[in-house]
């Protein structure tokens, strides 16, 4: 299948086959979690625990990395949907719901609203504190200064910001334009401020109607990038990546379940999670699939 010059490998859930180049061999998707109304933002804690939102129901979920027990920690998260944790520990959200960034105590689990004021969707942490997040509705992406949580316009776009991430050497902010299919790369500057214009970073595939749907995505540590989409999940190469690099490889939505709106890697590379509204998501990847 070929789409608009890009190769593309159709990976079926369903289907072992030989030239599969993402799960392995024999492996089946997993329910991690169902019966939810939209579940989104996911985020992993340094003991390895797994943790994602459920942001029309306001609802905030730990898994134990062992047992795979889920616990409800927040029942009023304000909408939380993309989450991300700071290097000071806590579990950033964005609360749209409560016009705030919120921070949870991984202690207490109380929460704190570290800036208020503006609508989020998702949410990007550099290793210095420093925090971006996408405002669809109003086009932008927000900063929040390390430390004192000053917001300033970061970018001013003409589009609908949606999933946000960061380069491997934190150079790159990521933005995907939801309704199309590119993902911007924004040059970050040493004080932590987006620098000049974006280009184009990573190209995914489209439906018919052109609507991308591209959302909650991550940067694997080969330099593809991972992302929910209409299509369901898709892995990119950078748009100048060298000749004879990997082509585009689509995903499908198992089941007939609709688009894939967040796509993560497990930090130890075994599995691949995603999120399609009423439920998430795992599969064993192949070894090996994520390394440079």
């Amino acid at each position: 299948m070929i789409l608009r010059f890009i190769s593309i490998f159709l990976i079926f859930p369903s289907l072992l086959i030989a030239e599969d180049v993402v799960f392995a061999e024999g492996s089946e998707w997993e329910v991690v979690s169902e019966g939810h109304q939209f579940a989104e933002g996911m985020a992993w804690d340094s003991d390895g625990h797994f943790y994602f939102t459920d942001v029309p129901r306001n609802q905030l979920f730990k898994v134990d990395k062992n047992s795979g027990k889920k616990t409800l920690i927040d029942g009023a998260t304000g909408r939380a949907n993309g989450i991300a944790f700071g290097p000071d520990g806590r579990l950033f959200g964005c609360s749209s719901g409560d016009k705030s960034i919120n921070a949870w105590d991984p202690k207490t689990w109380t929460k704190t609203a570290v800036n208020q004021g503006t609508l989020s969707n998702d949410i990007a942490i550099l290793d210095n504190g420093t925090i971006f997040y996408t405002d669809p509705n109003s086009k932008l992406v927000w900063r929040l200064a390390a430390g004192t949580f000053e917001r300033n316009k970061a970018a001013t776009l003409a589009w609908k910001p949606n999933g946000i991430a960061l380069s491997l050497d934190q150079k790159t902010l990521l933005v995907a334009e939801f309704d199309s299919d590119t993902i911007h790369g924004f040059p970050i500057g040493e004080d932590s401020q987006l620098l000049g214009t974006s280009h184009p970073a990573y190209k995914l595939g489209m439906p018919s109607n052109k609507q991308g749907r591209l959302d909650g995505m991550m940067v694997l540590a080969d330099g593809r990038l991972l992302s929910g989409t209409a299509l369901g999940t898709q892995i990119a190469s950078p748009v100048f990546a060298a000749a004879g690099s990997s082509p585009l490889i689509i995903i499908p939505s198992p089941g007939g379940r609709p688009r894939c709106n967040y796509a993560r890697i497990s930090p130890d590379n075994t599995w691949l999670y995603a999120a399609y509204a009423r439920d998430l998501l795992r599969r064993r990847l192949k070894p090996g699939f994520t390394s440079p």
